[in-house]
């Protein structure tokens, strides 16, 4: 679904050429780029946000997930100030890039979750999980990041042609995990096998050519 996803919102640059939206109907227009009713799209303001930039946050929710409800939750965290956000002025290779690799990244962890009947995997300091949120190492360390997070370095490498040590993923891996290189291991191992898989698929469906400016909202 990547690539579809992908195509979809950079094909927005064309399809709303000369349109101007405020943050919450470009985030409609976005969400109605995705069929999945389970996945729901959220608008914040943020202070720390600069001027013309973006955030974007992901969730999964297994519970919801198991009861047949909305699971899959993505915001979009504008700037405080500003209300107009322009088509023209956003950089829809970059921020169709990481729209759909967050999306991606969270239907990943449903993948995974269902197939353990909706359990969490192992966490890293202990099966249970129960410090999964205590620090970065938790976080990033626990066996559902990692197997999602393989994906995110291999998409880069894929989308951005960068060899793996200089992707965003695996260096924010090496930064954590300096004295304990078996995490950052498991991490190359899991992009590897999803690199072959994404390859032939961005052949089929890389634009011929990409703008280089700064993402812009």
């Amino acid at each position: 679904m990547f690539f579809k996803a992908l195509e979809r919102i950079r094909s927005i640059a064309t399809r709303h050429r000369g349109k101007v939206y405020t943050p919450e109907g470009l985030t409609h227009l976005i969400r109605m780029q995705f069929r999945d009713p389970k996945l729901q799209f959220h608008t914040e303001r943020n202070k720390q946000v600069a001027q013309g930039q973006f955030w974007i946050k992901g969730e999964y929710q297994p519970l919801a997930d198991e009861w047949d409800e909305p699971c899959i939750h993505i915001t979009l965290v504008y700037p405080a100030r500003g209300s107009q956000s322009y088509i023209d002025r956003t950089d829809w290779n970059e921020m169709g890039f990481h729209i759909a690799d967050i999306v991606t990244h969270e239907y990943l962890h449903q993948y995974y979750c269902r197939r353990r009947n909706y359990q969490h995997g192992r966490g890293y300091r202990d099966n249970c999980n129960l410090k999964y949120i205590e620090t970065m190492q938790d976080y990033l360390g626990c066996e559902d990041e990692i197997l999602a997070h393989g994906f995110n370095v291999a998409s880069e490498m894929v989308v951005y042609n960068r060899p793996l040590e200089r992707t965003k993923t695996y260096r924010l891996y090496r930064k954590h995990f300096r004295q304990d290189p078996k995490v950052v291991l498991q991490l190359k191992r899991q992009a590897v096998k999803y690199i072959k898989q994404l390859e032939q698929h961005y052949e089929q469906t890389r634009p011929r050519s990409r703008s280089r400016n700064a993402g812009h909202l």
